[in-house]
């Protein structure tokens, strides 16, 4: 059998010397790069890899770009980074220029670290098939072209790490079955999933639920009972709608987490627990720690890594998917729905997301008695929203031109609607508004980190932005 050819970029030589003599026990031919010079000089060699580990810090040179020079010159090199906690985040990154993996410094656990390595080698990943069978199996539906393809593979490589992840959605794009997701492919899988809403439950019975309470603790304490904390010991404990949690939780969750103990509410002995922490919200966590209303030491152990999940809006493909599935699973295949009418539910913008869709398609069989679901069983704010595209002289607008005339299209329409101040909710409006705007920053935004294969330099010069700006609005720390 032919050697694999194994690349490895790292300016400790300690490193590298270990890699070296693991590398060439599994009958790898290694070559060793202590410098970003050195590896584009053996890059201009034209020998090919099979597989590259970098590390993402060296002296003379950024890892994210090597990693997107590697791939560029070799697509079918599988990439490793390497990095320090501190650097998590740039690790994520890495994995969405296409690195396979990541290994944390320093290299304590050598059983995982052997594992990612012979899962390269011996080539164990799993095919886009079997990411959708696992995916359908917690109830996550999606078209092959969708963005969540993305999103599942690194949710999967992630979920084999011992790392804290923070979903942001909006309401209804389905948190929860992420989360059940990431538990059900992670080590953890064979331990309990826990999950709990810190917005549903009173501030006075919450701390109750979450670490539990001996006999006689308070009024109506009649026995002692478990918490969430110890019910999830050594599984994942998901804390849903994170933001909603009082102050005075949010000091004891954050004790917990550092520390892996806590005490049952009346009680005198120290408990461990041995937790995954999944955390959901639909907030921005980082303005409600400059209002104050979350800690941010808090939001830093929670936040090992985020993943976002898009809007239905923004993965209108998934919606015949999502719709068929329901109808079969729901009526057993008794409704089918008309094309024009999916076509309708597809140019909609689903502010309630795939919760909404579900209702409305549930709404509609209700109320039909034959086999075919037409236009006209859908609610009318769906089939009076799709218009023709806005055409000037010259053939349809430009992105821009229509941007500007659905800006003040969108202007007027919130303004005529504002009756009494007394029916608004003056800051959730100001950061709806403010959301949509970040949506469509991000989406820019990773729509052009594509379009230059990760050139941050350069897509900053295309869009007139610094790299600091570019980073906020990717929501990504310094």
């Amino acid at each position: 059998m032919m050697k694999k050819r194994v690349l490895i970029i790292d300016d400790e030589v300690e490193v590298t010397s270990f890699f070296t003599y693991f590398l060439q026990s599994q009958q790898c031919e290694v070559t060793v790069a202590h410098s970003g010079r050195e590896m584009h000089h053996l890059l201009e060699e034209g020998t090919d890899y099979q597989l590259a580990l970098i590390d993402l810090k060296l002296p003379d040179a950024n890892g994210l770009e090597l990693l997107t020079a590697v791939k560029k010159r070799m697509p079918a090199c599988e990439a490793i980074v390497m990095t320090g906690y501190s650097t998590i985040k740039s690790a994520v990154t890495a994995m969405q220029l296409g690195a396979r993996d990541y290994l944390e410094k320093p290299f304590d656990d050598l059983d995982s670290l052997e594992s990612v390595l012979f899962s390269v080698l011996e080539q164990n990943t799993s095919t886009d098939d079997e990411l959708a069978r696992t995916a359908r199996h917690f109830g996550i539906l999606y078209a092959g072209s969708s963005p969540m393809v993305t999103l599942l593979t690194l949710a999967e490589k992630l979920a084999k790490k011992a790392i804290n992840v923070l979903i942001e959605g909006e309401t209804g794009t389905g948190k929860e079955l992420l989360a059940r997701f990431l538990h059900g492919v992670s080590p953890r899988a064979a331990f309990p999933f826990v999950g709990i809403n810190c917005g549903a439950i009173p501030e006075t019975l919450l701390e109750s639920e979450l670490f539990g309470h001996e006999k006689g603790a308070f009024t109506g304490a009649v026995k002692g009972r478990k918490g969430f904390f110890e019910l999830a010991n050594n599984g994942t404990l998901f804390l849903d709608e994170i933001g909603e949690a009082p102050l005075s939780i949010q000091v004891k969750l954050l004790r917990t987490i550092e520390t892996g103990e806590y005490m049952r509410i009346g009680g005198e002995q120290t408990w461990k627990s041995n937790i995954r922490f999944v955390s959901a919200t639909n907030r921005n966590l980082e303005r409600e720690v400059d209002g104050n209303r979350f800690r941010a030491d808090l939001l830093y152990r929670l936040e090992g890594v985020k993943l976002t999940i898009p809007s239905l809006r923004e993965r209108p493909d998934d919606i015949p998917v999502i719709v068929q599935d329901y109808l079969e699973k729901k009526y057993g295949g008794a409704y089918r729905i008309d094309e024009e009418a999916l076509s309708l539910l597809k140019t909609y913008s689903w502010p309630g997301n795939v919760r909404q869709l579900l209702n409305v398609i549930n709404q509609a069989a209700a109320i039909h008695e034959g086999p075919l679901l037409l236009p006209e069983h859908l609610p009318a704010a769906i089939r009076s929203h799709t218009a023709p595209l806005p055409q000037n002289e010259s053939g349809p607008l430009s992105v821009q031109q229509f941007v500007e005339q659905e800006a003040i299209r969108f202007q007027e329409n919130i303004m005529s609607r504002i009756g009494s101040i007394d029916d608004i909710q003056f800051d959730i409006l100001l950061e709806r508004i403010r959301r949509l705007e970040t949506e469509v920053g991000r989406h820019v935004i990773r729509k052009g980190l594509g379009e230059t294969n990760g050139n941050r330099q350069l897509l900053s010069e295309k869009l007139g932005i610094s790299k600091r700006t570019l980073r906020y609005i990717l929501n990504e720390k310094d």
